[in-house]
């Protein structure tokens, strides 16, 4: 199955592989395991006993015929994850960017792992963690090569480079191709301490190039979860469980068997799949289908009951502290102004625009998967366990993710797909979920409420900050200990990072802090979404913020840089974002700003809201971004990101919302769950700002300040302070 190829040459990856099954010369060079030594998280299942197996574990292999195949360990979701990192590597290998050719591994190893012990893609990790490794791989493989290379022009090697898939002998103008040194340095020992190229070598990296996938994705030749096609392959569609902790009390599947090419009816977790020789077929016996469920004490659950519990939870007494820092009684006590508010915010869906979809070819003795996700290790792990399956038995083929934000880490399809090719003899069956299924029977956002106090000094400076945050600790499900977190990061106790993230870390100067999180669990299956915490917890903040700098009537911009002292990134961006949007200078009549800045994922981003009101709703016109994400390895792909980032997190300030009655979500497709719309879309300028920091992450940081922002802008056009999201809940879109 074809990833992509380069967009300037017609080598493709299957001519690569043709030419290495001709010759079977090739250099692999190992990444260092750099997670092999992390434990398992407490919720993965443990594995059945499994023989010694060696697993592919390479970078990159280079083939006879000079072609370069770059095995890379995490998924093209869309955010050109790849191409940033084929940059990385071809920069410091010296590759012809012209010859390159992707592949995914087909199972997980320590390898491509991260520090927490998993193959996954996720937490804007792609380029920020994978940069370093990656670079180190590519300089062995060129260190070999020139081993080699100075062997067969008799030359030393510190007078030879590699260029463009050559090794270089400047000084006499020859050189030697990549593919005629492979099989020799193939056989040398990998360099334990690597040079890697200077600064001023590095030609690639920090430069916007065509990426890789666009070709194939142009001419329609992309292959996406949904567009696998097999030999004697089968559909399934599935009837899911409405109530979420419900599962199957019984089924009669005579009340599809005899409809038009129905194969099979097979129970699985939560539901049943039909399986059927079209989908068509398949979705509508799903339907019809005769099935019970069991009933379950969350069967009247409704979503102004779990803004009860969340706001008794506001109120609660005994929790635990997770940060404490200065004395807050006596801050508050000396105040000369307190300010305090309440935040919550919804479920969200994540309707990526590719729905749930995988194919599995299975036995008892072998798992094959076609499928777009996140988590390999989570598949795996699964697998596993349902299948009764040991790692080595299971083959992951990773396709393009139609996106991701978080809801593809999940195995739900992958275990619906085996069993469904197991009730048919080992014949390969896709399983495609509706968009209804994922948006009533996915995994979500969980709700949170906020209770955010704070104390101010006759200056209009915040000496004493309390926050409360209120809502479930979805992270417990990922096999993170609260306290043991806390520890391990400096904290007190009960610090969950998929709820806290934002708050315990905030780089304000507040000589007075206290955090904690009130911990109240729902029945809902809950999923990290774009930027996880930082996503709410970046609302209450500089929402929180622009509120205290109202009531001391502060401009935005000076109040925040008050509280910045010493923090160079957010400052750097704040004055970036402020040059960009002007913000010393008044704005056309009818106009109006906000403005936030939220650390996250290792990269600062700073954003300028500016809207006009249209029929008592705002109307965003344009939204200036400025990010420090260290150097951009592709600043077309980081200005793309943010502009990706403020579309979701627009679309989801404005109406994002799924509600809960009767024990399931009311939502069910676009019609009700609706998108930001392409004439919504505001005009977005980025500035990238690079002053030497850490790479940081780019797929997520874009989203958290775009809420913050939109309503102070808003409380400008209107008076109005909204605390509540999503705007349209208060007739506001």
């Amino acid at each position: 199955m074809t990833h992509s190829a380069s967009t300037h040459s017609p080598f493709t990856r299957r001519d690569f592989l043709r030419a290495q099954a001709a010759t079977a010369l090739s250099i692999a060079i190992p990444l260092p395991v750099l997670g092999q030594a992390a434990p398992t998280p407490a919720a993965a299942p443990a594995s059945p006993p499994a023989p010694a197996v060696r697993l592919p574990s390479a970078f990159l292999r280079i083939g006879a015929d000079d072609g370069i195949s770059f095995i890379l360990p995490t998924c093209e979701m869309g955010q050109g994850t790849h191409t940033g990192q084929a940059q990385i590597l071809a920069e410091e290998l010296g590759a012809d960017w012209t010859r390159i050719a992707i592949e995914m591994p087909k199972q997980p190893a320590p390898a491509y792992r991260l520090p927490f012990g998993q193959m996954r893609s996720v937490g804007s990790f792609g380029i920020r963690f994978w940069h370093d490794p990656l670079r180190r791989a590519a300089a062995q493989a060129r260190m070999m090569l020139i081993e080699v290379g100075a062997s067969r022009l008799q030359v030393p090697t510190d007078s030879l480079d590699t260029i463009d898939g050559h090794v270089v002998h400047a000084a006499s103008g020859r050189r030697v191709a990549f593919g005629e040194l492979a099989a020799a340095a193939q056989a040398l020992p990998v360099p334990a301490q690597p040079v890697l190229r200077p600064a001023n070598q590095r030609t690639l990296t920090g430069k916007p190039v065509t990426r890789l996938d666009t070709p194939a994705k142009v001419r329609g030749q992309a292959v996406y979860a949904i567009d696998v096609e097999l030999p004697q392959m089968l559909y399934g569609a599935v009837r899911l469980a409405p109530v979420f902790a419900a599962d199957v009390a019984e089924i009669d599947d005579s009340s599809v068997r005899n409809m038009p090419g129905i194969e099979a009816v097979v129970r699985v977790p939560r539901g049943a799949v039909v399986v059927a020789r079209s989908w068509w077929q398949a979705q509508q016996a799903a339907q019809r289908l005769a099935i019970r469920f069991t009933s379950t004490p969350h069967d009247a659950l409704n979503s102004a009951q779990i803004s009860e519990r969340l706001r008794a939870g506001l109120d609660a007494r005994d929790v635990p502290l997770s940060v404490q820092r200065g004395d807050l009684p006596a801050a508050f006590a000396t105040a000369a102004r307190v300010v305090e508010a309440d935040y919550e915010v919804p479920m969200l869906a994540h309707v990526c625009m590719e729905p749930i979809v995988g194919t599995a070819r299975s036995s008892p003795e072998k798992l094959e998967l076609w499928l777009g996700t996140q988590g390999h290790d989570t598949v795996r792990m699964a697998c596993e366990r349902a299948g009764g399956l040991r790692a080595d038995q299971i083959e992951i083929n990773t396709t393009y993710l139609g996106g991701g934000f978080g809801r593809k880490t999940h195995a739900e399809i992958a275990i619906q797909a085996m069993f469904a090719s197991r009730a048919v003899g080992g014949r390969p069956v896709k399983v495609l979920w509706q968009r209804a299924d994922d948006i009533q029977q996915g995994q979500y956002r969980q709700p949170m409420m906020a209770r955010m106090r704070a104390a101010l000094d006759a200056q209009g400076r915040i000496t004493a900050l309390r926050a409360r945050v209120s809502g479930p600790q979805m992270g417990r499900a990922y096999g993170v200990n609260p306290d043991q977190y806390a520890q391990a990061n400096g904290l007190l106790r009960n610090v969950d990072p998929f709820s806290l993230a934002g708050l315990v870390d905030m780089r304000y100067q507040i000589p007075n802090v206290e955090v904690d999180h009130a911990v109240v669990d729902v029945p809902i299956p809950l999923c990290p979404w774009r930027s996880i915490a930082n996503s709410f917890t970046g609302f209450f903040l500089e929402s929180f913020l622009n509120e205290c700098a109202a009531a001391v009537g502060q401009d935005a911009l000076a109040f925040r840089r008050n509280h910045l002292q010493g923090q160079t990134r957010m400052l750097a961006v704040l004055d970036r974002v402020a040059e960009s949007a002007r913000w010393g200078q008044p704005l056309p009549a009818g106009r109006h700003r906000g403005l936030a800045v939220v650390d996250s994922y290792g990269s600062t981003v700073a954003e300028v809201v500016e809207l006009r009101m249209q029929d008592g709703k705002p109307r965003v016109e344009q939204v200036f971004v400025a990010i420090d994400c260290g150097r951009a390895i592709n600043p077309g792909q980081v200005r793309q990101q943010m502009h990706g980032s403020v579309a979701d997190a627009l679309g989801a300030a404005l109406r994002g919302r799924v509600s809960i009655g009767e024990g399931r979500a009311l939502q069910s497709n676009f019609g009700d769950y609706p998108l930001l719309r392409m004439a919504e879309s505001p005009r977005v300028q980025t500035s990238i700002v690079e002053i030497g920091s850490p790479l940081g992450g780019v797929g997520e940081p874009g989203v958290p300040p775009l809420a913050p922002a939109l309503v102070a802008a808003l409380r400008s056009a209107t008076g109005r302070t909204v605390r509540n999201l999503p705007l349209s809940e208060q007739g506001l879109a």
